[in-house]
């Protein structure tokens, strides 16, 4: 969710993605009048939906199951679920076997240990994340791409298999680049939630530079220091992921340069087992802490009664009443009735 930092992944991405024509990127609606409800046409929906896949930014997304769920399978993978980890203890009601990776919620933080790695382990797929707010999509992405078993569907098969051989950072790149995950991933903002992505990234851009000039200046190292400190301080949510894949369980933060090492699991024994210890003393420090948190594994789907119901929440969580409410702002404005309506 939380941008790459300088010190740990690859600030520079966003950067040499981003389109040469304009360095700042563009929301659909940032710079359109609110829809007129009383003359919207079919063909209207049409341009819409086609200028929000044409928007290149990632958008924050709903931390809930059952949207991560209708990302996996509008992409194109059918038979995998995600659920909710509530308590830790009952991540035991699947079969290890069934468990294809989990993923943690919270608050990030630079990690306080060195990387055993120095290299990309060889077929190992593991890709950084090089742009804000993509981290959900990036921890989902590391966990199916290292399952063979797994029906990713024809798209993430083609793209899996083109970017085996490249390095996390380019597969980053190349996931910033792919169309289909992103536009899923992006169906669920609003106008709104992309307007302030573009705002948060202006914003950035322009501390960024005033950081450079600041830097380049004869101020004095101890006071820039101290607002390195504090631009860490202010680190966001983050979904990190926990994959067994080539014998060796991982834990893969799209966010440090290269996956960190758990340990070997042999045939037969539980990945689960090796990986608590470490979910178990998130989880404890997060509670002291009072700090938001989640874990959500990825199972096998193993019924589809739910599937309707899924359906129809995830129909509510992509209504956007931001155009409507502001069409009806704009005409009670225009017959001097907003502030009676508003009461």
């Amino acid at each position: 969710m939380m941008p790459a930092p300088e010190n740990v992944a690859i600030s520079e991405a966003a950067a040499e993605v981003r389109p040469e024509a304009d360095p700042v990127q563009e929301s659909s609606g940032a710079a359109s009048t609110p829809l007129d409800t009383t003359s919207t046409t079919t063909d209207d929906v049409a341009l819409a939906r086609n200028q929000t896949s044409s928007w290149k930014g990632w958008a924050e997304i709903e931390n809930d199951p059952v949207v991560f769920s209708t990302l996996l399978r509008e992409w194109g993978v059918p038979n995998v679920q995600v659920n909710e980890v509530v308590p830790l203890d009952s991540v035991f009601e699947y079969p290890p076997q069934s468990i294809y990776g989990l993923i943690f919620l919270s608050r990030w933080a630079a990690p306080e240990t060195e990387n055993d790695l120095t290299e990309p382990p060889a077929g190992v797929w593991f890709a950084n994340q090089t742009l804000s707010n993509s981290c959900a999509t990036v921890a989902l992405m590391n966990i199916v791409n290292n399952h063979a078993t797994i029906n990713l569907g024809q798209a993430l098969n083609d793209f899996r298999a083109n970017t085996m051989n490249m390095t996390p950072k380019e597969r980053g790149l190349a996931l910033d680049h792919f169309d289909h995950v992103r536009d899923v991933h992006n169906s669920f903002a609003t106008e709104f939630d992309k307007m302030n992505v573009d705002l948060r990234l202006k914003q950035d851009m322009t501390a960024a530079e005033k950081k450079k000039k600041a830097a380049q200046s004869k101020r004095p190292r101890k006071k820039l220091k101290a607002e390195d400190e504090s631009d860490e301080d202010e680190s966001g949510l983050h979904f990190v992921a926990y994959v067994p894949a080539g014998g060796v369980v991982w834990r893969m933060d799209g966010l440090e340069r290269l996956p960190r090492k758990l340990g070997v699991v042999d045939e037969g024994d539980s990945w689960i087992a090796m990986v608590l210890p470490e979910l178990q003393a998130q989880l404890e420090s997060v509670t002291t802490n009072s700090l938001e948190y989640s874990l959500l594994s990825l199972t096998a789907l193993n019924d589809s009664w739910g599937l309707e119901a899924d359906k129809l929440k995830v129909e509510r969580a992509r209504e956007d009443w931001g155009p409507f409410l502001a069409q009806m702002v704009r005409i009670h404005a225009d017959k001097g009735t907003l502030k009676q309506t508003l009461g």
